[in-house]
């Protein structure tokens, strides 16, 4: 289970990619770590995460990218 401060997100408008930069990957861009997948916006402003990394229960609908981020991380 990666750590929080193990994550990485990157911004694109709508869709925020989350990376663990504690795992490298020799398919990744050098220093992103590996893709666990990504959280999406929707129109009614839920934050929506998804990917093979997302697979911890976080509160929905997750109304913040920290609410969201709940999926990758898990609790401790």
């Amino acid at each position: 289970m990666p750590l929080l401060e193990d994550l990485t997100v990157y911004d694109d408008g709508d869709r925020y990619d989350v990376y663990d930069h504690s795992f490298l990957d020799e398919d990744e861009p050098l220093g992103r770590g590996r893709l666990l997948g990504a959280i999406t916006v929707t129109p009614e402003g839920e934050y929506v995460p998804s990917g093979e990394g997302a697979i911890y229960g976080y509160l929905a609908p997750a109304r913040t990218l920290d609410e969201a981020l709940g999926a990758f991380v898990g609790s401790a």
